[in-house]
């Protein structure tokens, strides 16, 4: 199944976890809990019906309204087809149900509009490290182009409308890279890039537009923390926020991003060049 038809099947799915046992929506719920993106417009979705059903369960129908209605179906009086003459008085008569509906259809709309108008929180940080910790675990849909050179990766990054324009630690400029994937965040594009390094090292670089958060993390000086459980390691330069997550423990981030001193830093010639050029990187390294 694929997430265009799990979003179709999910439009139609209630709340509370009603229809968690029903085959048809069995396929995509799962989908939905593999798929980070899914998952976040599911939530969207679900958070939308809610406003929506409680908007609705806030009408009041007047009393006897369902006798009333009961009785004009009864009534041998009522004309079969539209009575071109009277259907303006019912707008505006208390005892049709026409001015419920009426009233609940403008609830419903301006329950809409203020929903869409509603500004959006500013991004953070700490929010998008969440997200994109819940994308690297993501084993079914880890990468979208497998590439083992860092031209290729950056080539297909263009043409997907990914960030292109990386400046990144010698350790990870090439070596070892096993793919790469774009994902949404607020309408943003986010890059990954896949690295195997040192054998069973599996690491993942996450690069956005640093202008994207309010607390975007420090300039050249990575900040080193957990998230959903996995150590990640975060700074920015030049315009670009870095996101590193690392499928092991914290020291395994610490060796490729901050090494004790100069000689400790066992990389291949290629790849030192490019941590020179990193003149940021490079002077809170040495420093």
């Amino acid at each position: 199944m694929t997430r265009e038809e799990a979003t179709l099947i999910l439009q139609s799915c209630r709340l509370g976890g009603q229809d968690a046992a029903d085959p048809q929506f069995t396929e995509a719920l799962a989908l939905a809990k593999q798929d980070p993106e899914l998952a976040a417009w599911f939530a969207q979705q679900q958070k939308f019906d809610a406003l929506v059903g409680g908007s609705l369960r806030q009408m009041r129908a007047p009393a006897r309204l369902k006798e009333k209605i009961l009785a004009l179906e009864k009534s041998p009086e009522i004309q079969i087809g539209p009575s071109l003459s009277v259907w303006w008085r019912n707008l505006f008569s208390w005892t049709s149900p026409m001015p419920w509906t009426v009233a609940a259809a403008v609830v419903v709309l301006l329950s809409l509009a203020v929903y869409w108008k509603r500004p959006e929180s500013p991004a953070r940080f700490a929010d998008f490290s969440t997200r994109m910790v819940q994308a690297a675990v993501n084993d079914q849909h880890h990468v979208d182009a497998e590439a083992g050179d860092m031209k290729q990766a950056v080539a297909w990054l263009g043409v997907h409308h990914g960030e292109n324009n990386l400046v990144l630690p010698a350790a990870l400029n090439g070596s070892g890279l096993m793919g790469c994937r774009v994902l949404d965040w607020h309408g943003q594009k986010v890059s990954m890039l896949c690295y195997r390094l040192h054998g069973s090292t599996h690491v993942d670089l996450f690069v956005a537009e640093a202008t994207m958060f309010p607390d975007a993390p420090p300039l050249d000086k990575p900040q080193f923390a957990r998230s959903e459980g996995m150590p990640t390691a975060s700074w920015s330069h030049n315009g670009k926020a870095y996101l590193l997550v690392g499928h092991g423990d914290e020291a395994t981030l610490e060796r490729l991003l901050l090494p004790a001193a100069p000689a400790e830093i066992l990389l291949p010639s290629r790849t030192y060049a490019a941590f020179v050029r990193f003149s940021g990187v490079r002077k809170y390294f040495l420093e």
